[in-house]
């Protein structure tokens, strides 16, 4: 477990999916390379969510620059991958749609005029 990991977690603000997922990962990582290697299965087990709600987090994890993830193929074939931790880095901002509150801001300033003109022909 890396504390300063933990610490770096859980200053970032995200939403739960994201931030229980990076807390888990900081939880296993190792203090000095900031390397873990949990199964998505077991990753999900530890937040208690879903596997495609896990995978899903971790997608927009990497989306946010926080975490790099790297497949570790063997002999037998492929084993859980390995999750680089971006301690100390922030969030890459996302483009995100407008919220209802921007696209109401955007409405023209006139609104009780076309409600009467609605109204008239209702």
């Amino acid at each position: 477990m890396s504390y300063k990991a933990l610490n770096w977690a859980s200053e970032i603000k995200l939403r739960w999916p994201e931030k229980i997922a990076l807390m888990m990962l900081a939880n296993r990582a190792d203090p000095k390379s900031n390397l873990c290697f949990p199964s998505i299965s077991k990753l999900a087990e530890d937040c208690g969510m879903s596997q495609a709600q896990a995978r899903k987090a971790v997608v927009n994890l990497e989306k946010l620059g926080l975490v790099k993830r790297e497949k570790q193929i063997k002999s037998y074939g492929q084993s859980s991958n390995i999750f680089i931790l971006a301690v100390g880095a922030t969030p890459t901002p996302i483009e995100c749609p407008p919220t209802p509150i921007e696209c109401h801001k955007r409405l023209p300033l006139n609104r009780s005029t076309n409600i009467l003109r609605f109204r008239a022909r209702g």
